[in-house]
């Protein structure tokens, strides 16, 4: 971030660092963003704004009864094998694992395994005399699509076959999803708009988002503004300013900072309609 602190050295917050620097515009634009909700500019969406990736892993072993290994990692076939869930098992190798690059989607099969029999069981009548398998695979979540990241094929600790497949998801921001400052400012999607749609400076600077001023005066989050400003000057210098409290940065100082660049010293600027 721009405005950094002390305190971010200690965190080891630049070889781990959250979150993204946007330009957000305190202003009422079409009443879409009161009760802490947030206008967000589309066109930055689709660029890339606070697109994150997301793992599932999903893992499977073997078992053992006895001496004897009684489940077999297998593409479970419906001739031999009673109780096939609902999801396709097309996208499955011969061996009965998903290969990684794969795209599923909701109850799709990524593990398939059988378990055998026992040879008095009935199965709720489903059963012939040639099934002698049940089916015991791992579907995908029926909610979640994704790609498979990696898979994993392995032995536990006595000596059984163990499988582990990572799925990724691309998750894109949408109406509803949340999002928060570091002041605990936390806010909703209430409308995304294209950026022809945004309001724009002077300069023709377009906002990524838009949060509402009325969040600010009962909360009393009053860094935040001094942060805001800090970041602005420091997009402007080309240097990272300390944003450390109880140290001789005064809103004074900065604001003749952001003077000096020919901006409102409080920040203020006039937005045309998009």
């Amino acid at each position: 971030p721009l405005a950094t602190t002390r305190s971010m050295e200690f965190l080891k917050f630049r070889e781990l660092p959250a979150g993204q620097n946007a330009i957000v515009a305190i202003a009422v634009y079409s009443g879409y963003n009161l009760e802490d909700s947030v206008v967000m500019n589309q066109s930055s969406i689709d660029r890339g704004l606070f697109r994150s990736l997301f793992y599932r892993s999903y893992t499977d072993q073997e078992k053992r009864v006895g001496m004897q290994v009684v489940e077999q990692f297998e593409k479970p076939m419906r001739s031999d094998t009673v109780r096939l869930k609902h999801g396709t098992y097309d996208k499955l190798d011969e061996d009965g694992i998903i290969n990684p690059g794969v795209r599923v989607s909701g109850e799709d099969i990524i593990i398939g395994k059988t378990a055998p029999i026992a040879p008095d069981a009935e199965e709720l009548g489903q059963r012939t005399k040639y099934h002698n398998k049940r089916d015991v695979s791992t579907p995908l979540r029926s909610t979640e699509s994704g790609i498979v990241d990696q898979v994993l094929v392995t032995t536990n600790a006595e000596g059984l076959r163990f499988v582990k497949v990572r799925m990724r998801t691309t998750k894109v921001p949408q109406i509803g999803d949340k999002f928060a400052s570091r002041h605990g400012q936390k806010g909703t999607i209430g409308i995304t708009y294209r950026q022809e749609d945004m309001p724009f400076t002077r300069e023709g600077v377009v906002p990524d988002l838009i949060i509402n001023p009325h969040a600010i005066p009962s909360r009393m989050t009053i860094a935040h503004l001094i942060e805001c400003q800090l970041s602005k000057v420091s997009a402007l210098k080309g240097f990272e300013g300390d944003a450390t409290p109880f140290t001789d940065v005064t809103v004074d100082s900065v604001s003749a900072l952001l003077r000096e660049h020919g901006y409102q010293s409080r920040g203020f600027e006039v937005m045309y309609n998009g």
